[in-house]
């Protein structure tokens, strides 16, 4: 985010934030913070956009964001201990002013009276409350004229280049306008993805906002939550799994090899049996091989001559059957094919009922499990890899599907955001099925939403309909209920997709 941005921004939060009365304080993950607040806003008064209850924050040098959000981010079961310090010293302060320091993208908002007169926000370092404002705090902030801008190398670049840009005569005009907070609006790069918002047109393709809360929020939902989500390395792990089968193939393969060697042990005794006594037992013997001439052929003791021989060949039998399913195997590896354990049947998992909760249940009233490890009182093992089958639409987006009622617990829990789109498949056992999002304002083409919905019918009792008919809505509208079976929910709204139903999509958008 931008020096020269904040000069614009700092002002408008404040003035949004001025007598709202923070509620509490979380950090989803290192560097990413969420205060909530009341009463809600809006960025502009005639906006028809959600009301904003959550001011965000992403620590970051180049990817820092600051903005307001309707949306509330995922917080960890277990709060870090600062968010929990900031928590106690912040919830019910209300905000009574502010000062600005946008040279050093710094927002101070006054509090009423508690421990710590200011809370300081910047992209730079974790919110921090103070007494008093640091040292040198919104110094500096102007320049005489636009030659000692431009010649201050700690003047924002960006605004020595869009000086640079003006012509001379026009200069100290554009750099007193800035100044003064007047801009013809804020801009962001079309062409350049990530490109943080200004207060002047970044390139030739540049969306233009009215203000700069609306840029910030456009900018930060994407640097915020895209950097907030786990790094999909799915293809990673697949591979790390085919590199480990390929070693457990590759020990298999020198045991079994080893096996068939024994075989000419026997083809040794049985070419001299006729000057043995097949009824000897010892340790071991000397022979010469028809082909492979003198050998020494360790024996059991245990058996006798004859008994070894037979033993010699039935473990190189053994051995080279072993080796043909070790060579169909090394084919399934190499063609990417089903990783160990991964092949299994969908169960039920819900059905949609007249009060508009989705549940699951599987035989004799037990929640089904799928023979899913569990510990004492149904829960997951700890550690425990969720049951899920994973899918890439036809558009690269991201699909989550439950194997049991643990994998459907975990995937609202821990695996979605809030602004991920669920689906189940409507009155009727089925699978919960979640397609990613980057950010909440990531569109998502009608393609992609059919085929999740699609793959949620498959995996329930309309898998054999010609249409099924589907359920849809945001994570953050789905409830699971305290108490009850994993994998019951309950939807404060949602919206019924009519789908044909096609048998061949779930493999073609498989992937490992």
């Amino acid at each position: 985010m931008d020096s020269a941005f904040f000069r614009f921004l700092g002002p408008e939060l404040a003035h949004a934030l001025l007598g709202a009365r923070f509620d509490s304080a979380f950090c989803p993950a290192p560097g990413f913070w969420t205060l909530p607040f009341s009463p809600p806003v809006r960025k502009t008064p005639d906006s028809d956009s959600p009301d904003c209850r959550f001011l965000l924050l992403r620590i970051h040098a180049q990817r820092g964001a600051l903005f307001l959000s309707p949306v509330k981010p995922a917080n960890p079961a277990i709060p870090p201990a600062k968010a929990m310090w900031l928590r106690k010293r912040l919830r019910g302060r209300a905000v009574t002013g502010s000062a600005v320091d946008w040279r050093h993208r710094r927002l101070a908002l006054e509090l009423s009276p508690g421990e710590g007169r200011f809370l300081l926000l910047s992209p730079d370092d974790d919110p921090a409350l103070a007494a008093d404002l640091p040292a040198g705090f919104g110094a500096g902030d102007g320049w005489d004229t636009a030659q000692a801008a431009l010649a201050d190398p700690e003047a924002p670049r960006s605004l020595r280049r869009a000086l640079e840009r003006e012509d001379p005569e026009d200069r100290d005009r554009f750099l007193a306008l800035f100044l003064q907070g007047v801009s013809r609006g804020f801009f962001m790069a079309e062409s350049l993805p990530g490109a943080a918002p200004l207060p002047w047109p970044a390139s030739r393709e540049s969306r233009r906002f009215a203000t700069a809360l609306e840029a910030a929020q456009a900018y930060g939902e994407n640097a915020y939550f895209a950097g907030l989500a786990p790094p999909d390395d799915t293809a990673k792990k697949a591979e790390a799994r085919r590199a480990k089968r390929s070693a457990h193939l590759d020990a298999d393969q020198r045991r079994l090899d080893e096996l068939v060697r024994q075989h000419r042990f026997g083809e040794a005794i049985a070419a001299n049996l006729s000057g043995l006594d097949p009824k000897e037992k010892c340790p071991g013997l000397e022979l010469d091989h028809p082909e492979l001439g003198p050998m020494v052929i360790p024996l059991d003791p245990s058996l006798t001559i004859l008994q070894n021989m037979e033993r010699f060949f039935r473990k190189a039998a053994k051995g080279r059957r072993g080796l043909a399913h070790v060579a169909r195997l090394r084919q399934e590896v190499a063609a990417g094919g089903p990783a160990p354990g991964r092949a299994g049947q969908t169960e039920p998992a819900g059905r949609a009922g007249k009060d508009g909760q989705i549940g699951r249940a599987g035989r004799s009233g037990q929640p089904a499990g799928g023979g899913r490890q569990r510990e004492k009182g149904g829960r997951s093992a700890k550690g425990a890899a969720p049951a899920l089958n994973r899918y890439r639409t036809s558009d690269g987006f991201l699909v989550l599907r439950g194997k049991n009622g643990a994998a459907n617990q975990r995937l609202l829990s821990e695996l979605s955001s809030p602004f991920d789109y669920w689906f189940h498949a409507k009155d009727c056992p089925g699978a919960h099925v979640i397609l990613k999002r980057d950010s909440p304002g990531q569109p998502v083409p009608e393609r992609s939403l059919e085929e999740a919905a699609v793959l949620a019918a498959l995996a329930s009792g309309q898998a054999g309909e010609a249409r099924a008919a589907v359920l849809c809505t945001q994570v953050r509208e789905v409830r699971t209920i305290k108490g009850a079976p994993l994998g019951q929910v309950r939807l404060d709204s949602s919206a019924t997709l009519s789908v044909s139903v096609d048998p061949a999509l779930e493999e073609r958008l498989r992937f490992p």
